[in-house]
């Protein structure tokens, strides 16, 4: 019985609805510094010139990509890859 009040609650831990990334912790013009401080190393980072994209995969929620858009090493933009906020009707 504890073996499986163990695994209900490791399964409701591991696939929770906040991903487990400081990504909410993040502000426009940060610097990269400042971001890998709240959020930790990248999964990876990708980039040329003065653009630089780091990109998460928080552990509970893997099939999930978040990405921190730097722009002369500060914050332009960040979020969840393929989510778009819906915009208002004109």
């Amino acid at each position: 019985m504890r073996k499986l009040i163990f695994w209900v609650v490791l399964v409701a831990l591991l696939s929770g609805c906040t991903p487990w990334i400081g990504l909410h912790k993040v502000e426009l013009g940060m610097t990269k510094s400042e971001v890998m401080q709240q959020m930790g190393n990248p999964s990876n980072a990708s980039g040329s010139g003065n653009e630089e994209y780091l990109w998460y995969i928080p552990v509970n929620r893997f099939w999930e990509r978040y990405y921190v858009h730097l722009v002369n090493g500060k914050v332009e933009a960040y979020g969840q890859l393929g989510k778009q906020e819906a915009q208002p009707a004109r």
